[in-house]
Formats: structure tokens, C-alpha cells, sequence
């Protein structure tokens, strides 16, 4: 009679995930099969933890079809979100001088600029100025032909975006001229942020995983962009997927398929069954 082999034993206590180009699939949901390999690793005993640049009050209704009921990091870590209870634990805005001075730094040497500020709090709205190019899709925003106003009340982050260069030159141009005031990620296709100098995914990660008594030798991340870089080095796994960008492949521990492809489910998949 053969010796009956114990169940593997998932061998990470937290399972971070970006949304977009990432959990998500191109149509902005979640697959069966990422499903249920998330509930199959949480079953095993790690906790699932989503990693978004994205503000809570774009990523609730995500949150709301998973029945996700845990913590989540947002707004490239300034807002720490408890799905279950509705309501933030920590939140931390930017400094609108900072801010300003920063875009005035940035349109001196590269022109006008096409900009956008995400309001803080829990239903915090994205103010859109003259030029900025909302992406199609579900993500609400409050038109504003007054720049003035954008800074009318506390902010999470801005948005930029320039008439001729692209999201890779963009980024790099802002992180030169005013890296010495705010952060610079570039998070997404025509999404190039400036944030609270310092702040990034592995700042609210680490928030997060405290409260879950866990540590990053224990987590497994992945992610699809730039912004997820420092998610990445806090981690003690990260998994780029194949459709990330350049840089945040060149520092991943591994490669996934898309995720259109079930990045995600294919690496869980794998760990699940030893």
C-alpha cells in the first residue's frame, strides 16, 4: 500500500495583487479560474491582499464583484481600505504647494501639461482639466475648466499627461525636474502620476501586511508596471506578467502569461500542487 503524501503547503502567507493589466482582464474582470485559485490559496491559508494605484473610490466596485471583504491598499499606497467594514484606515494626502510647484518646474521645461488631481477621502473625486484624456471604462470623473480648482480641496495625487511626449518620456522628464519634490510613477497606459514625495505601493503594503502579522519574505506580488517596482523589492516573490512593462520585468523574480491569459491562476495553480 502506498505512503498517502501530505497536501503541499502553500509556501506564501500573502498573495498581493495589482488590478489593472494584472487581476483584471482587459475587459475589467475577474476569471473563474483566477477565482478560484485566489480562494484555493486563501483556503491554504494566505490572505489575498489587492495592490491598485487606482483611488478607493475607483476600486470599490471591484472590490464589491469579488466579495472582497479584506484589506486593500489604493492610491499607490496613500489609502489603506477596509473592504468588509467601508470605511479607510489611513489616508494620506499630498501637498498642493508641493504640487504646484512641482507642475510649474516640470511646464518650464517641457510646456503645458494636461492635468488631473484625484480628491482625497472615500468617495474622493477626480477632477479632469482642459485637454486630459479620460480613459473608456467605468471610472467616473468631474470635468473642471478652471486648473485653479483642482487644488481646491486635499488631494491623493495628480494625473499628467503631455500633447507630444509619451508616458515612458513623460515619467522620466518629471522625475528629473522635480523628483527632488514629489514622486513620479508611471502606472498605466496614459497614466503618469506625481505623488507625496517618498510614497509608493510597498509603503501601504507594508501598512497592510502589519496588520495581517505578516512579513514581505512572506509574500508573493505581481504586478504588470513601473509603479509596481517597489512592491516587488519589498516582496519576497515577484511575478511580472507578460504583458508588464520592460522595467518592471527586468527586476521580477519570474515571468506569468497575461492577463488575459490567467497570469495570476497559472503561478498559484503550480505553488497549490507542490
Amino acid at each position: 500500500m502506498s505512503p498517502v503524501r501530505p497536501a503541499p503547503v502553500f509556501p506564501y502567507k500573502l498573495v498581493a495583487t495589482d488590478l489593472d493589466g494584472t487581476l483584471l482582464r482587459p475587459d475589467d474582470t475577474v476569471s473563474e479560474r483566477t477565482r478560484e485559485a485566489l480562494a484555493a490559496a486563501t483556503a491554504a491559508g494566505a490572505a489575498h491582499i489587492v495592490v491598485t494605484g487606482r483611488s478607493v473610490a475607483w476600486t470599490r466596485h471591484v472590490l464589491d464583484d469579488l466579495g472582497y471583504e479584506g484589506i486593500a491598499v489604493c492610491g499607490q499606497g496613500a489609502q489603506v481600505y477596509h473592504a468588509g467594514e467601508q470605511r479607510l484606515l489611513t489616508s494620506l494626502t499630498m501637498d498642493r504647494r508641493l504640487a504646484v510647484l512641482a507642475i510649474e518646474k516640470i511646464e518650464a521645461e517641457t510646456g503645458p501639461l494636461h492635468l488631473a488631481a484625484a480628491r482625497d477621502g472615500l468617495h474622493g473625486e477626480v477632477l479632469v482639466g482642459p485637454g486630459y484624456q479620460v480613459q473608456d471604462g467605468p471610472l467616473a470623473s468631474v470635468p473642471s475648466t478652471d486648473r485653479d480648482s483642482l487644488w481646491a480641496e486635499p488631494i491623493s495625487k495628480v494625473y499628467l499627461q503631455h500633447p507630444a511626449l509619451d508616458d515612458d518620456e513623460l515619467a522620466a522628464a518629471a522625475l528629473r525636474i522635480a523628483g527632488d519634490l514629489v514622486g513620479v510613477v508611471m502606472a498605466g497606459p496614459g497614466v503618469v502620476e506625481l505623488l507625496p514625495l517618498g510614497l509608493s505601493k510597498a509603503t501601504g503594503l507594508s501598512l497592510a501586511a502589519r496588520r495581517l502579522d505578516t512579513k514581505g519574505a512572506e509574500t508573493i506580488a505581481f504586478g504588470d508596471m513601473p509603479n509596481d517596482i517597489p512592491m516587488f523589492g519589498w516582496a519576497g516573490h515577484g511575478v511580472a506578467m507578460a504583458n508588464a512593462h520592460r522595467e518592471l520585468k527586468a527586476v521580477a523574480d519570474e515571468l506569468t502569461t497575461s492577463n488575459a491569459e490567467d497570469g495570476i491562476a497559472v503561478v498559484l495553480e503550480r505553488l497549490l500542487t507542490g
